[in-house]
């Protein structure tokens, strides 16, 4: 399995738009690593996580072809996860794509009323559908079966997150949300899962937490033990720390990597390709 991270940022990004604190001043003198656009991952090529506004530039960037992807499963509605104008980029005059082609996208309820305005025109051209899903589901998609499962994050988004396996190596992506619902635990007990790679939120970076809705490095730490001692994981798992916001602590890739490592994460950056 091959794991792209497009983006690795929360909502404002790194640096931030109108931003002139230390993280984002810092990060513009670096470039490279230090910066980083809306959270976006792409697994083999085909199946794709969230769809923000910074997708176009994603794709640039890593010299790919959107149309090789047949799935989009997105965690929930806020705009840097999900900017559904673009969709409407699949439309007849806006892209010639190739005969067959179909875009299956997947998420919760909240997800399907904010997309409704441009599916409802490419479903009736045959061109994409929407199927609403919801926590605890597992549905197939391609060669993958997904999971989706609840995050702790804000409920009028329809959040989850997703475990996602193509039968061999199975991964966690565990983005917008706060240290996992005891069911969620539960779950993992009761299926008996074990993962090969995990991501996590780590949107405070080494910021102590102030609010739910999030994690950092802290609350990563605390999941990774529990996985290890639970038997969710083994010392080959690849746990990674991912979804930044400029307001965390230590954030800025080059002071936060050897802070990860320490505690056996390694740190996504934009464009970072895992070989799981």
């Amino acid at each position: 399995m091959k794991f792209r991270f497009l983006g690795t940022c929360a909502a404002e990004g790194i640096p931030a738009l109108w931003c002139r604190c230390d993280n984002c001043r810092r990060s513009r003198e670096l470039g490279g690593r230090a910066l980083r656009t809306r959270s976006q991952a792409l697994i083999d090529d085909t199946l794709l996580i969230d769809f923000p506004s910074d997708t176009y530039k994603h794709f640039l960037d890593n010299r790919l072809d959107l149309t090789n992807v047949e799935t989009c499963i997105i965690t929930h509605n806020h705009s840097d996860h999900l900017y559904p104008t673009d969709f409407s980029m699949l439309a007849p005059g806006f892209s010639h794509v190739q005969d067959g082609y179909h875009l299956s996208v997947f998420g919760t309820d909240k997800v399907g009323e904010k997309v409704a305005p441009v599916m409802g025109n490419l479903e009736k051209q045959g061109l994409a559908h929407f199927t609403e899903i919801k926590p605890f589901e597992t549905f197939s998609a391609g060669k993958y079966t997904i999971t989706a499962l609840p995050s702790i994050h804000d409920p009028n988004a329809g959040p989850v997150f997703y475990m996602i396996s193509d039968g061999e190596k199975t991964v966690l992506y565990a983005h917008d949300t706060h240290f996992f619902h005891d069911d969620v635990w539960a779950y993992f007990k009761e299926h008996r899962v074990h993962f090969d790679m995990v991501s996590l939120d780590c949107t405070n970076a080494c910021l102590p937490l102030t609010y739910v809705g999030h994690m950092g490095l802290a609350e990563n730490v605390q999941v990774r033990e529990k996985m290890l001692s639970e038997g969710y994981a083994d010392e080959k798992t690849v746990f990674v720390c991912n979804h930044f916001s400029h307001n965390g602590i230590s954030v800025v890739y080059d002071d936060f990597v050897p802070l990860a490592a320490e505690r056996g994460f390694r740190v996504s950056y934009d464009g970072m390709i895992l070989e799981i």
